[in-house]
């Protein structure tokens, strides 16, 4: 939402070399180039009294907004315009435009002040909205307050219980619902069992030929692979049934060891940009899904154990017992496979995915809970590319040569990295998301640590 601000005694005033003080051409401006990256709602008046303020907030406080985006043209009462912040209760951009003739930038301080007395977390952009500086401010922090809209909103699917003992992967639906907004669900893992015995079995023969297409080689057809893609049908039909936003599910060792591993159904959901961590771990699925809606293009989040920090040369291998997304790849019919699951973490193996990520610039996550609150694990790098003729032992090298892996080159310091790491898992995805992730946390009050 777009409004423009002043005080009674510039609205309609004409400064002493004859022009309005309010230069509404500066405003289009501005809007004009809002436009062009954000859907746009405009509070149509120059808003100056608190009895204006109130007909806006009236009007508009049902409104789905992101974000108040407050283009302050002159001066302005910064009590009356604190107040309607106060109570639309939304994430707020202060902008000022760099005009002599405006006066501006001391609205803007003052507003800035104001609001910062009263403990109104804002944000604020001053300058020509054309500078990339300028944009790239209000651009991060409208996304960040656009995943904070989602989060309101969101219901998380917690299939099964705790896995493996995670500590740091156990949901606490209250603190979710107080800090977050979200909902929890809950589903038992003999549901998604139930949900996975009705699956035709001509579907499932049809959905082992649309695998073959998109695979460099998959294993053939037989008991095991039927129930990986039963489950994988079924978790797509509880999804869709309880309308989880994203999940988590146990996996190891009830459904491992008892019908099959979740790998396939966990790697295709991720295919799609779907949100589903194993072992049920909460705070990792929490974290992929922040880090899957800042980059808002359904490209594929990969969950994966930190297997060995390398200290020559600032290398992580990261490396999932299993699932991951063939879009990982730069070809995926070319470069992933599917394979069957080693039996030491499930009995009754399953299907599992085997590639190596490409190479680009990646953005790495972890939320995790010190004495209660939440704290926010950053690291940027580089994933490498492997050469063909080093493939092989790469994936030999942990003893699971059937698993994915990202080789990761880290920016920063690896002993603040090691020091930071509080799961087994790291999330990542391609591209720089450091200031977006830096603007989301300010917005929850979570303490961002990097490296």
């Amino acid at each position: 939402m777009v409004i423009n601000v002043t005080c009674p005694t510039h609205k309609e005033a004409i400064n002493e070399t004859g022009e309005k003080w309010v230069d509404s051409l500066n405003l289009s401006k501005v809007e004009k180039e809002l436009e062009k990256n954000f859907e746009v709602v405009k509070v149509e008046n120059i808003i100056a009294n608190f009895y204006e303020l109130e007909e806006v907030e009236k009007k508009f406080l049902i409104e789905d907004i992101d974000v108040i985006f407050v283009y302050i043209s002159t001066w302005n009462w910064a009590d009356q315009i604190s107040q309607f912040i106060r109570n639309m209760a939304k994430p707020v951009i202060l902008y000022a435009l760099n005009d002599s003739k405006a006066w501006s930038i001391g609205g803007l301080a003052a507003t800035h002040g104001g609001l910062d007395e009263i403990g109104i977390k804002h944000k604020i952009a001053y300058g020509n909205i054309k500078d990339k500086n300028v944009s790239n401010v209000i651009a991060v922090f409208a996304n960040a307050s656009r995943v904070k809209n989602i989060l309101r909103r969101s219901r998380y699917g917690s299939i099964g219980g705790q896995g493996m003992g995670i500590l740091t992967g156990i949901v606490d639906a209250n603190q979710w619902l107080k800090d977050f907004g979200i909902l929890t669900g809950f589903t038992d893992q003999y549901t998604l069992v139930v949900e996975a015995e009705k699956i035709a079995i001509s579907e499932v023969k049809e959905y082992y030929k649309m695998l073959e297409k998109e695979y460099k080689k998959i294993p053939g057809f037989n008991q095991v692979f039927e129930n990986s893609i039963r489950i994988s049908l079924a978790m797509e039909n509880i999804i869709k049934k309880e309308r989880y936003d994203f999940t988590g599910l146990k996996c190891t060792f009830d459904l491992s060891d008892n019908y099959c591993s979740a790998c396939l159904a966990q790697s295709r959901l991720a295919n799609r940009g779907y949100i589903s961590a194993c072992l049920n771990d909460s705070n990792g699925a929490l974290s992929s899904y922040i880090l899957s809606l800042l980059k808002n293009n359904n490209e594929p989040v990969f969950t994966a154990d930190v297997n060995l920090a390398i200290r020559e040369g600032n290398m992580i291998k990261l490396i999932d017992d299993g699932a991951a997304s063939p879009k990982l790849t730069l070809n995926p019919k070319e470069e992933a496979e599917l394979c069957f699951q080693p039996k030491l973490e499930a009995k009754a193996s399953g299907i599992c995915t085997k590639l190596i990520a490409k190479p680009g610039i990646v953005t790495l996550v972890r939320l995790a809970r010190v004495d209660g609150k939440y704290v926010m694990h950053l690291t940027e790098g580089e994933a490498l590319k492997v050469n063909e003729s080093e493939k092989e032992s790469l994936f030999r090298e942990c003893g699971y040569p059937y698993w994915p892996h990202a080789l990761i080159k880290i920016r920063g310091d690896m002993e603040r990295f090691i020091n930071n790491l509080r799961s087994e898992y790291i999330h990542m995805t391609y591209g720089s998301l450091k200031d977006d992730m830096k603007e989301f946390c300010g917005l929850f009050d979570i303490d961002l640590v990097e490296n």
